[in-house]
C-alpha cells in the first residue's frame, strides 16, 4: 500500500451522505463543483484520496457503473482514489455473487491511473446496522475473505502491482479484545487470502464509537491512548489471528468526531490534530502508511443530529476550524 516510513498519504471521504447507525435527517445536496475545490485545497502540492464506495446488492445493476463515473471523475482531476466495494447483498441468496462482481469491479477501477486502492467489504465485524456496516448481513466474512484473492487477482491481472487490496475493521471500545473475526477470515480464505492482503484498515473514532465515551470532552491524552492501543493491538493481536505479517501495511480507513450539540467545532479540531499527531508518532513502529477523515462535508447541518455532522465543512460548503487544521496537516505531511 505505501511506506511506513515516508509520510502519512492523506484522504477524506468527499461527500455528505453517511450510512448511519440512528435514524438521521435526509443529506443536502452535494455540490461537485465546490468539493472538487475543496479537496484541492486540501491536496495542495501533496499525494491525496478520496474514499470512496459502492455497493453489492446483486440487484442494482448501475451500482458499479455510479461508482467508476464518481471514480474516474476524481482520477482525472489528479487526485488518488481508494474504493471500498461494500457487500450489501439484498438476499443471502445473492452473497455468491460478491466475489465475481468484485473482480469486475476491481479490474475497471484498476483501468484509472489514479486508483491506488481497493477495500474489499466494509467493516464486517460490526453487526450493529446495515446501514453502516456489512457485518449485518449474513455471510460476510466469508465472502469478503473469498472476495479479496478475486481484487488482487484483477488489479494484477491489470498490470497495476501498484494498487493495494485490503478490507478494514471496525475499532469499538474495546479493540484489544480477542475476536473470532480474524481467524474466520485466515480459516475461510486460506493462503490465497493471506497472499492477497496488502494492507488492513481500521475504523476507529475517539469520543464518539471508541474510548473516551461521548460524555465527555476528549482530552488529547485520551484520544491519544485510543488511537495508539488500537493501532498496537491490531498490528501485535489480530493481524498474526489473520495469519498477516509484518509486509502486511496499516491503513486508518476512518476517523472522526462529528459536531453537534455539546460537540463543538473547536473540539473537532482539537481531536483532528490529536489523531494525527497520534498516528505520525506511532507510523514507524506499528508500519502505518495512510489516515483518512470521514468526512470532508456535513450531511444535514442544521438537523444538530450526531451522525450528519462529521464534516470538515458544514453543509452550505462553509468552513468549521478543522478544515484549516487538516489542511496544514496534510500540507506538513502529518507532523
Amino acid at each position: 500500500m505505501g511506506d511506513a516510513g515516508a509520510p502519512l498519504r492523506f484522504g477524506i471521504y468527499p461527500w455528505g451522505a453517511v450510512g448511519a447507525i440512528d435514524r438521521v435527517d435526509g443529506a443536502a445536496p452535494d455540490d461537485p463543483a465546490r468539493a472538487m475545490a475543496a479537496v484541492k485545497e486540501l491536496q495542495g502540492d501533496r499525494p491525496f484520496v478520496v474514499h470512496l464506495y459502492g455497493d453489492y446488492t446483486g440487484v442494482d445493476l448501475g451500482a458499479a457503473d455510479r461508482l467508476l463515473s464518481d471514480a474516474r471523475w476524481w482520477s482525472e482531476h489528479g487526485v488518488g482514489v481508494e474504493a471500498v466495494l461494500r457487500y450489501r447483498p439484498a438476499a443471502a441468496l445473492l452473497g455468491a455473487g460478491f466475489a465475481p462482481w468484485v473482480r469486475a469491479v476491481s479490474g475497471r477501477l484498476a483501468a484509472l491511473p489514479g486508483t491506488v486502492a481497493v477495500q474489499v467489504g466494509n467493516e464486517a465485524n460490526n453487526t450493529a446496522s446495515a446501514a453502516a456496516a456489512d457485518g449485518a448481513y449474513p455471510g460476510a466474512v466469508p465472502a469478503i475473505a473469498r472476495a479479496v484473492p478475486a481484487a488482487s487477482d484483477a488489479v494484477r491481472a491489470a498490470g497495476r502491482s501498484d494498487v493495494g487490496v485490503g478490507l478494514n475493521w471496525a475499532a469499538d471500545g474495546s479493540p484489544c479484545t480477542t475476536s473470532g473475526f480474524w481467524g474466520a477470515l485466515r480459516a475461510t480464505g486460506g493462503r490465497a487470502f493471506t497472499d492477497a492482503v496488502d494492507w488492513v484498515g481500521v475504523d476507529v473514532y475517539p469520543g464518539t464509537w471508541s474510548a473516551p465515551a461521548r460524555t465527555v470532552v476528549p482530552s488529547s491524552a485520551a484520544v491519544a491512548a485510543t488511537v495508539t492501543d488500537t493501532l498496537r493491538c491490531l498490528r501485535t493481536k489480530h493481524l498474526p489471528a489473520a495469519g498477516l505479517g509484518a509486509s502486511t501495511t496499516i491503513t486508518v480507513a476512518e476517523t472522526g468526531y462529528p459536531t453537534a450539540p455539546g460537540r463543538t467545532e473547536a473540539t473537532q479540531e482539537s481531536v483532528l490534530r490529536a489523531i494525527v499527531a497520534a498516528v505520525d508518532g506511532v507510523r514507524a513502529t506499528y508500519g502505518v502508511t495512510d489516515l483518512r477523515w470521514f468526512s470532508m462535508r456535513d450531511a444535514n447541518t442544521r438537523s444538530g443530529q450526531l451522525e450528519n455532522g462529521y464534516g470538515l465543512l458544514r453543509d452550505d460548503y462553509s468552513r468549521k476550524p478543522a478544515f484549516a487544521a487538516f489542511r496544514g496537516l496534510v500540507a506538513a505531511g502529518g507532523r
